[in-house]
């Protein structure tokens, strides 16, 4: 199933590498990555063969879309155990330019922070030899702390409920720059486990985001758009979204307020802004992270082996300006 694998699209127009037989090109949505994010790399292809190209299972069809990822060091980065990158089901009619989308942190060991290289290559039977896409930089980094707090779990999201154990996770909000821009990242963990990376803001200009955490050790945050528009997120303790809401300032500021007593966190004042209207939509150009990895119709391609699961980042998925 190649969608399984990759998010496949026609483009009418798109820049790849000049090649007598294939032109291809890489992407990625972006140079700088927070530690255990996914990573998004593009490539494009364009067949110039003068004939459908097919990726199958025939020897005479083999193909092969792999990727060459190398550390600062010029390491070459090992695969994940058992994750293999099958394109098995792609058509290239003659002429024809698709592009695949695919989250190169799920078939390669990119959880260490450094400098990587990467390109892509492909290779076919039908094809006179293998081509290469040019070598991209990115950084993978911890991020620099800005917020920390570490919260109980509730008995019900742990397996040592009724025991007597008490079990804890750490929320961390870390901040990473790229260019003119900081990006603000809600880490959650423990001592053995990263259970969620989710980019919630950008820093704009000197406002600064609220954090409050209720009685369920569920995090709640406002983070500004502009000076008089805000964003209320919450999750849960293993990354759930619980809210996601935009409000601006009227005749009251929002804010978060945690009830005393109960513990309980609400989202007071202001009114609720309207994207597009009140301010620029965040999400526009932004998809799914599991529709990249859509499952396919097994019949369509004739291959019946059973598809990936999703990312497990929740949300939604920046692809950069040029993806």
């Amino acid at each position: 199933m190649f969608k399984s694998i990759a998010l496949t699209l026609l483009i009418c127009c798109a820049a790849v590498t000049a090649s007598a037989q294939i032109g291809m090109d890489l992407s990625l949505n972006r140079t700088n990555y927070m530690q255990y994010e996914p990573i998004y790399a593009c490539v494009t292809l364009r067949n110039d063969t003068a004939r459908p190209l097919l990726f199958g299972k025939h020897p005479k069809l083999q193909g092969y879309i792999l990727f060459e990822v190398t550390d600062q060091r010029g390491n070459i980065v090992p695969k994940r155990p058992g994750m293999e990158l099958s394109v098995r089901g792609l058509v290239l009619s003659p002429g024809q330019i698709k592009r695949m989308i695919v989250p190169i942190n799920r078939y390669y060991q990119l959880d260490r922070t450094g400098v990587y290289r990467v390109h892509a290559y492909v290779s076919h039977s039908l094809l006179p030899s293998e081509y290469k896409t040019r070598d991209l930089k990115f950084n993978v980094e911890p991020g620099i702390q800005v917020w920390k707090q570490t919260v109980g779990v509730p008995e019900l999201n742990t397996k040592e409920a009724g025991n007597g154990v008490s079990a804890e996770r750490t929320y961390n909000i870390r901040s990473i720059t790229e260019g003119a821009t900081k990006a603000y990242y809600l880490v959650i963990e423990d001592d053995q486990k990263i259970y969620s990376v989710i980019r919630i803001g950008k820093a704009v200009g000197y406002e600064r985001f609220s954090v409050q955490v209720d009685m369920l050790s569920r995090i709640h945050l406002l983070m500004p758009l502009s000076p008089k528009v805000f964003q209320y997120l919450a999750f849960s303790i293993d990354g759930k979204p619980v809210a996601n809401e935009y409000r601006k300032t009227a005749a009251t500021i929002p804010m978060l307020f945690r009830n005393p007593d109960t513990g309980i966190v609400t989202l007071v004042g202001g009114e609720t802004a309207r994207a597009g209207v009140d301010f620029a939509d965040p999400n526009a150009g932004l998809v799914k992270a599991a529709d990249l990895l859509s499952e396919d119709d097994a019949a369509a391609t004739g291959n019946p082996a059973p598809p990936p699961k999703a990312p497990a980042a929740p949300g939604l998925v920046d692809l950069g300006k040029d993806l």
